[in-house]
């Protein structure tokens, strides 16, 4: 069983436990700063429900980039809210931290207390137990048991102890018999040391106690022989009472460990009956881990400060060893709430005073930027209006005396000039669409500045006008005089070309008989060409077969000419052959009888070689004649083909003659043509001429018409002489100047 599990302020085992003074701080920084959020969130909540409309990111981004109250607005509260809260958190936060510092030294400063009380009453309890031992009497064999009880009870009674006991020095009470010597406290007695146990459970479990021994000296001279010991047995629950005095808050407590970890006091006995150590059950339960850790350096005798957490709360602890004990700590615990109360309250309050003065902030940044927005936006609303031609609403009123109403001021004058201004204008533009052009500006002082070129630019259209009016005027009597002219030059015009006309028709009719006489003779000669080409050509046809003719007698001649050569060679041949045969006869009468044979063959062939002889003869004499009629033949052609060329070069000038004259015919027909066209054309022009005269009559006496009608409108426009405008601009000029 655990002691935390059976104090009041411990409750749920399955919490989980975290250490560290640091964490703490932590802790207590973020808890700070979640209850201011929570607190800003609250009130702009409340200002969103009261005003009845949700903001967004956007709705605020659009605010502050399109509207001047917008950018005070937002600008302004997010430095009073950034800055409120930043000193409500680093109060807090300084708050928190200086309750921390206090806490923690009120808490070390406390178990130092109360160790130095443990420490003062075990140093009593020693100093009783070490006065007893020295008494002569009870270390005395003399003395007998019942004075020895009387003595140790008197002392008991006398500083309200339980018990006191007196050992041998073999460890046996010398008042009821039972045997001590195995017990640490005789065997430190023994040694001639003091000793103080932890409690002890009695032996009918029913309370504790806690013996504090010390030797007992011979003669009760210190320094001697130990001849045995006393133990003395106070109130068994002094421990606890200390514990119980120990009052750092409401739920605080205090506790005491030995020497192994296990608790030796406490307000719940229980604890201590059972020798609860959170170290051991830490083995078994995580969750002890963070207590374990700093009663480990409890039992290394350290001195220090730590918080954790257990059953849902947090808790923080302060420890120090207990001197001249037993290596002995005692632990102060107490819940952080019992001691931050008053901080969180201050935190409230630092809360409530940021928020105030958001809300106050608001109010007064809303006021100063209605006072500052409100006033720009109608006098920009009121210039809107006045860009798109409102010259009648009512100027805003601004009753304030700071730079709004200079701008309210301003557009007024503004405002109120641009009325003039433009009222002035269109007055002028009236009367001008009426037809006056004398009419003048009725508010020339507030043509001022760059609107002065607005009344020069409706001076200039007015002269300009007035300028321009006078010489359509004057044009137009010259038109109308010039119309007057024109329609009598177009009428005498009109009569010259009727008779022109006439004239033209006549002499169309006259080319018209010539070009057809042309246009016969044309064909005639056209007729006469043709005949005569035929008859060249065929002229040329029979010059064609006379010189084909005249060709093949050539031919016959060259053919003639080569059997003329043919016979040569045979008669070459048979002159071979004949003084072949006669070499053979020679060589045959040599041979003699032998060659007889050869002689008749040899003689054969020479008669053939005559024969021959006297063929080529013949033949030669008929190729000369033949040779003789084919040259007559061929100078007859010559001759014939002569004379045929002499009438074909007379048809062709016949022909060449024949062309010339159709082509010049042609021409003539054409040119007829051309000048029977070019009649027809002047015809028409003249007929136009005569028809535009005509129209050109109608028109000038319409235009003469037109220009007296323009005379009359003109007469209706009211325009200022010369010497009315250069008084009128002289004084203009004058006026503008002293403006």
């Amino acid at each position: 069983m655990n002691k935390d599990e059976n104090k009041s302020e411990y409750s749920n085992e399955n919490v989980a436990i975290n250490v560290t003074n640091s964490e703490a701080a932590s802790e207590n920084q973020t808890a700070a700063l979640n209850v201011t959020a929570n607190g800003t969130e609250k009130a702009v909540r409340k200002k969103q429900t009261a005003k009845k409309r949700k903001w967004s990111v956007q709705e605020i981004k659009r605010l502050y980039h399109e509207t001047i109250k917008g950018k005070i607005t937002v600008s302004v509260l997010a430095l009073v809210i950034i800055s409120l809260s930043l000193l409500g958190i680093i109060s807090s936060y300084l708050n928190n931290s200086s309750t921390n510092s206090t806490l923690k030294r009120n808490m070390n400063a406390t178990a130092r207390v109360s160790a130095e009380r443990v420490e003062w009453e075990i140093t009593s309890y020693k100093n009783l137990a070490e006065d007893l031992g020295m008494t002569a009497r009870l270390a005395s064999d003399a003395a007998s048991v019942e004075d020895k009880k009387a003595i140790v009870d008197e002392r008991v009674k006398v500083n309200e102890l339980i018990y006191g006991d007196i050992l041998d020095s073999k460890g046996i009470s010398i008042f009821t018999g039972e045997s001590h010597a195995d017990a640490d406290y005789f065997q430190a007695a023994m040694l001639g040391g003091s000793f103080v146990t932890e409690p002890i459970v009695s032996e009918d479990q029913s309370s504790l106690e806690i013996r504090i021994a010390a030797p007992l000296w011979k003669d009760g001279i210190h320094g001697t022989e130990v001849v045995g010991a006393v133990y003395l047995v106070p109130e068994e629950n002094f421990l606890n009472d200390i514990m119980v005095a120990v009052n750092v808050s409401a739920n605080g407590s205090a506790y005491m460990l030995d020497s192994e970890g296990n608790v030796i006091a406490h307000k719940n006995e229980e604890l201590v009956k059972i020798k609860d150590n959170s170290i051991k059950d830490a083995e078994t339960n995580s969750k002890l881990k963070p207590v374990a850790k700093l009663e480990k350096k409890m039992l290394n005798g350290e001195t220090g400060f730590g918080a954790y957490h257990y059953g849902g709360v947090k808790k923080i602890m302060a420890y120090t060893p207990i001197e001249n004990s037993s290596d002995w700590s005692i632990a102060i615990t107490a819940p952080i709430s019992d001691f931050n109360k008053e901080t969180v309250v201050g935190m409230i309050i630092t809360i409530l005073i940021v928020i105030i003065s958001i809300v106050a902030a608001v109010f007064m940044v809303r006021k100063l930027a209605d006072n500052i927005g409100t006033p720009i936006n109608q006098c920009a609303k009121r210039l809107t209006a006045l860009a798109k031609g409102d010259l009648h609403t009512e100027i805003p009123a601004i009753t304030s005396r700071d730079e709004t109403l200079v701008l309210a001021n301003a557009t007024e004058n503004i405002v109120s000039d641009m009325k003039k201004i433009i009222g002035d204008v269109d007055y002028i533009l009236g009367e001008m669409s009426e037809n006056n052009f004398g009419v003048h500006s009725k508010a020339r002082e507030s043509y001022i500045g760059d609107f002065k070129g607005i009344l020069e630019a409706v001076r200039k259209i007015k002269y300009s006008l007035t300028d321009t009016i006078n010489h359509i005027k004057e044009s137009s009597e010259q038109v109308g005089l010039g119309s007057t002219q024109l329609a009598d030059g177009a009428q005498s015009l009109a009569e010259g070309a009727t008779d022109q006309a006439a004239s033209v028709q006549e002499l169309l009719a006259t080319v018209n008989d010539v070009a057809e006489q042309v246009q016969r003779n044309t064909e005639h000669a056209v007729t006469m060409n043709k005949k005569t080409m035929e008859i060249g050509e065929q002229a040329n046809a029979s010059s064609a077969y006379i010189t084909e003719m005249t060709k093949a007698m050539g031919k016959i001649s060259e053919a003639s000419m080569q059997i003329s050569n043919i016979i040569q060679t045979i008669e070459e041949i048979a002159d071979q052959t004949n003084l072949l045969s006669l070499n053979a006869s020679i060589e045959a009468a040599r041979a003699g009888e032998a060659g007889r044979g050869f002689a008749v063959v040899a003689g054969e062939i020479g008669h053939l070689a005559n024969q021959c002889t006297d063929a080529v003869e013949d033949t030669r004499k008929l190729i000369q004649a033949a040779l003789s009629e084919v040259e007559s033949g061929n100078r007859i052609a010559d001759e014939m083909a002569g004379v045929l060329q002499g009438v074909i070069d007379g048809m062709d000038e016949i022909v060449k003659a024949v062309e010339a004259v159709a082509e010049n015919s042609n021409e003539q027909n054409v040119s007829m043509q051309q000048v029977n066209d070019a009649i027809e054309i002047i015809s028409e022009v003249v007929q136009t001429n005569s028809a535009a005269a005509e129209q050109t009559s109608a028109t000038s006496q319409e235009l003469s018409a037109q220009a007296t009608e323009l005379n009359d409108m003109i007469d209706k426009f009211r325009l200022t002489d010369e010497e009315e405008t250069n008084m009128v601009q002289k004084t203009e000029v004058e006026e503008a100047a002293e403006i």
